[in-house]
């Protein structure tokens, strides 16, 4: 197995990050479209995979955008 770099490294991590915002995104976007440019930007904002991994969860599940926006803005307060 080949060592990777730090910079290799910080490179999977970060497109880790963006596949799992842009799966988040796309389950909002297939449930609740149009996905308001807030909601988007927030999105677009979180680096912790584990808050991406339960976004995604919630949005696969949860009723409505609103209930979505507010399980984002109860993160929000938790950051």
């Amino acid at each position: 197995m080949p060592i990777l770099s730090n910079i290799e490294r910080r490179a999977l991590e970060t497109g880790r990050h963006e596949g799992r915002r842009e799966i988040v995104l796309e389950v909002l976007n297939d449930r609740f479209n149009p996905v308001p440019l807030a909601v988007i930007d927030r999105i677009n904002q979180i680096s912790d995979l584990a808050t991406l991994k339960q976004l995604l969860k919630r949005g696969i599940s949860i009723g409505s955008l609103a209930e979505f926006e507010e399980v984002l803005e109860s993160m929000r307060t938790h950051d």
